[in-house]
This record gives C-alpha cells, structure tokens and sequence, in this order.
C-alpha cells in the first residue's frame, strides 16, 4: 500500500488482477481467499458477504480456496478503503476450517465412516416376492 500503511485482517486487495480478501497478515506472506460474484450452483464454503458493503454486492467469498501469498504481489484496492466487519471475517475463517474437515473426511478409504445413508439392496427391486399381496 502507500508509505507506512499494511495490509490487514479484513483488507480487501487485488492478487494479480483478482480481488482478495485477508484473513491473516504476516511479515512477509498473507492468507487470502478469491472473491468472485455470485453464481451458482454455489459451493457449500462460500460466504455471502452483500450486508457488509453495498459495493459488494453479489460478492461471495470462496472459502475452498485458501491461498498464502507473498505480500509483495498484493495491490490494495481503492486505496485501502475496503474493509470487511471482523464478523464477516470469522464467518469466512470458521466456513474455511468446515470445509478443511469436510474434504479431510473425504480422504478416508470407503468404510470408514459408516454412512447414514442405506444403499438399496441388491436383488431388491422394491416388490414384494410371492405370498398374498399386502393392502
């Protein structure tokens, strides 16, 4: 940014042509996540970010795609001027840490977790087989 001004939590800046937001801000590196328009089909780690700045409407944060970044290759965005509520912040942070157990859950080998779900059976085609027919 401008001489003696950082980068910090909440900032939003632009990564190449991208905008970004900042969720940790280090010495020489910081953890960001893409800002893209609204869309769908959505993705279960995206955060709806239109209550907290009528200039990010239809913005949603991607929390699935956490990057480190080096510092140098950010830009800021307006000047510095767009900061998103530490609510907003921790809302993206605890949708980013689900979906990081969510897609660890996801590495298991099949039968680990037993699933909730019944699969259909084999031989089963949902009629009853001989007797009298039930009313």
């Amino acid at each position: 940014m401008g001489e003696g001004q950082e980068f910090c939590r909440g900032s939003i800046a632009l990564h190449g042509q991208k905008p970004v937001l900042i969720l940790v801000a280090g010495q020489a590196d910081c953890l960001v996540v893409r800002l893209i328009h609204s869309r769908f089909p959505r993705h279960r780690s995206d955060v709806d970010l239109e209550e907290q700045l009528p200039l990010l409407r239809n913005t949603i944060a991607r929390a699935a795609h956490c990057a480190r970044v080096a510092r140098d290759t950010l830009r800021p965005m307006a000047g510095g001027a767009f900061r998103v509520a530490e609510d907003a912040v921790a809302r993206v942070e605890a949708s980013a840490r689900r979906e990081g157990e969510s897609q660890a859950m996801e590495q298991l080998p099949a039968g680990v977790v037993r699933s909730t779900w019944r699969g259909p059976r084999w031989g089963s085609n949902g009629r009853k087989v001989g007797g009298v027919p039930s009313e």
